[in-house]
């Protein structure tokens, strides 16, 4: 419930903040593996707040980059919407992969930025990490390409949108490191398809550009 209310919260401030539109279908219910190109600090919160209500969303995100701001840590914290992953911990990577593989046992909807960085660049898709065919294998859940369009750069009245490709179905498989890369590979072509040929124009003066870099 506490997850529900921050989405429908979040849903208004994009609206009142931005253009938001929406292009394919994003299901209502899990399981199911998101993976996303990832532009800027807005990307988890444009695509949490897209999914129908109905579905349970969860971010998988390093702490370094959901934990930097104190209050942006608590309210995360309070939603229990992400799965921290410490990058520089092994242990920690173990608990994760096990927390995201739980969430999709239980029907849930996970969101992986699986480049690992934020490019801060529209349109720029980098190579993907293995770890996204890895939790595709262990889980055999279906993975969705999801495109951020417009997230690099923000202000107001800014044009974003999600474009939703189809899902790929991932028979559960023993995820070898060339399985996974092999995978990896696929799911990165399946989300580079998406990306629009056209952009829309720009303003003259844009308001708010401070939005852009708010974390």
């Amino acid at each position: 419930m506490r997850s529900r209310v921050a989405r429908v919260i979040v849903r208004g401030l994009l609206a009142a903040l931005f253009r938001v539109r929406h292009y394919g279908m994003l299901p209502p219910r899990g399981p199911l593996l998101v993976v996303a190109n990832h532009q800027g600090w807005v990307d988890g919160f444009l695509l949490a707040a897209s999914f129908p209500l109905s579905a349970e969303v969860r971010l998988l995100g390093d702490r370094e980059g959901t934990g930097k701001v104190w209050w942006w840590r608590a309210v995360l914290r309070a939603v229990g919407m992400v799965i921290t992953i410490e990058r520089t911990s092994k242990t920690a990577d173990r608990a994760a992969i096990a927390a995201t593989v739980a969430a999709l046992e239980r029907g849930e909807v996970v969101i992986v930025f699986a480049e690992g960085r934020v490019s801060r660049v529209e349109s720029a898709l980098g190579p993907f990490e293995r770890g996204v065919g890895y939790l595709a294998l262990r889980s055999g859940a279906p993975v969705l390409p999801v495109w951020l369009s417009g997230t690099a750069e923000l202000y107001l009245r800014k044009e974003l949108a999600t474009i939703a490709g189809t899902p790929r179905v991932v028979p559960k498989g023993v995820p070898t490191k060339e399985a996974t890369l092999f995978l990896a590979r696929v799911l990165h072509d399946d989300l580079a398809r998406l990306e629009p040929s056209e952009r829309a124009p720009e303003p003259a003066h844009k308001r708010m550009r401070w939005l852009t870099n708010l974390f």
